[in-house]
């Protein structure tokens, strides 16, 4: 279209340099001769000059040229003007174009950031005030309908569904006349994997859709298709990820017994206070899978170490402390997420940097090993252990807020009591409350309580 304008353009330049050129040509002769006649001139007595058919045939040709000049330049402005109501309509064309691809591209946004039902509820709500429709629904096995205000659910539902019938039997994109009204909806089948699911569909009441509005929707049914893929590969995914899990779990718990239950104390707990810190859904989920493979490293640490009825001795307990690195090593492996890694590699260190392996200090050990440290600690001070008898929760509790600043974060700390125990006392009548800055407590001794 640039090329087509531009050809014709040039066109013009050329017959307007044409045009100006005779116009000059013959204004220079016509005050050539008023010139001479003014001055009283003789005017050169040439046989042209004088020969009368000379003059009609050049007059005639003079006049020839001027209307071939005229009709050439009307012929031109006419390709013109056709050229640029095509350039226009070109332009409307990508405007449209654009805006179905920006509203496509929104849709797809919000369909990532939210849950499934949740995003499909308002990309349907956004879809009818965009279209100016007056319902949006996608039908399947249920109907999501979303409708304008002031209008009857029960009449767009029942516009809609007949709409998504007619849909489904012809297979394509269509616009249907439905309702006893004669109202026009449009609607375009949804395919997962090739199989016809459902439908996806806009109702107006009193006026029909375009052609750009049936395209339109077509681009928004493939985000909504490619949305219900995603769920279903995420599903899949899922339990495969659950599988190996349970696999794995199940192999630390043929070494550990009852470390099932344990870690999923830990996970709970863990969960628990993520969420109070204002940790998202996704983070969350991967601290409870954080915590139920935390010690999966234990599989390479021999049997007669796990079961030792007494203190361990510095070699053990470097071979212990060994299980935090290989665990994150599996993890990795197993393709976890890089925050599984960092909790499982990092929950052992301390705040004031006696931890292990890495000998992290304060802000540089991750926020999801920080909860799981205190959630592990804590579970494990309340449970038995071949060389110790277990805490009660307001001793391991006091323990806890003992190492406060120290040892563990102070913020989950205060999370974790507040969860566990609005107030607790113990028979010595000490108190532990969720409210107030923590305050150091007659701490408990525990016999390896880091490793």
């Amino acid at each position: 279209m640039g090329t087509d304008i531009g050809r014709l353009l040039k066109r013009e330049t050329q017959l307007n340099t044409i045009a100006y050129s005779l116009i000059v040509a013959l204004l220079a002769m016509v005050g050539l001769l008023v010139f001479a006649l003014m001055a009283g001139a003789k005017l050169p007595d040439f046989w042209l000059l004088r020969d009368q058919i000379f003059r009609t045939l050049a007059t005639g040709f003079l006049l020839m040229v001027i209307l071939y000049l005229a009709d050439q330049h009307r012929r031109l402005r006419a390709e013109l003007v056709l050229a640029h109501t095509e350039l226009d309509t070109a332009r409307l064309n990508i405007a449209a174009s654009y805006d179905r691809l920006a509203f496509a591209h929104h849709a797809a946004e919000v369909m990532t950031s939210l849950a499934q039902d949740d995003g499909l509820r308002v990309v349907l709500a956004e879809s009818v005030q965009h279209f100016g429709a007056d319902a949006a629904a996608v039908v399947g096995d249920d109907i999501t309908i979303t409708t304008a205000e002031g209008i009857d659910e029960s009449e767009a539902q029942s516009c809609v569904l007949d709409a998504a019938l007619e849909t489904v039997r012809a297979g394509k994109p269509m616009s249907v006349g439905v309702g006893e009204s004669g109202s026009i909806a449009i609607a375009v089948p949804l395919r997962v994997r090739g199989q016809l699911k459902s439908v996806a569909a806009l109702w107006r009441r009193d006026r029909a859709f375009n052609d750009d509005e049936l395209e339109g929707l077509g681009l928004l049914a493939r985000i909504i298709e490619l949305g219900m893929e995603n769920r279903l590969l995420l599903a899949e995914v899922k339990a495969q990820l659950s599988g190996t899990l349970r696999a794995m779990v199940d192999l630390v718990e043929h070494r550990r017994p009852n470390y099932i239950p344990h870690s999923t104390r830990v996970a709970e707990c863990a969960v628990a206070i993520g969420t109070a810190l204002g940790m998202a859904a996704d983070e969350t989920a991967d601290l409870r899978l954080a915590a139920m493979l935390q010690d999966i490293g234990m599989l390479q640490v021999p049997d007669a170490i796990l079961s030792a009825p007494r203190a361990l001795s510095d070699a053990e307990i470097a071979q212990v402390r060994m299980h935090a690195q290989n665990g994150a090593d599996l993890a990795r492996i197993a393709n976890f997420d890089k925050l599984v890694q960092d909790a499982i590699l990092y929950h052992h260190e301390r705040l004031d940097g006696s931890g292990y392996p890495a000998g992290l200090k304060g802000d540089n050990i991750p926020l999801v090993a920080r909860i799981l440290a205190v959630c592990d600690s804590y579970v494990a001070m309340t449970s038995d252990r071949p060389h110790r008898q277990k805490l009660s929760p307001i001793a391991a509790l006091n323990e806890l807020r003992a190492c406060a600043g120290t040892a563990y974060d102070p913020r989950v700390v205060r999370e974790f009591v507040r969860a566990n125990a609005m107030v607790m006392s113990t028979d010595e009548g000490e108190i532990v409350t969720t409210s107030g800055p923590l305050e150091p407590q007659p701490r408990v001794e525990l016999m390896a309580r880091r490793a």
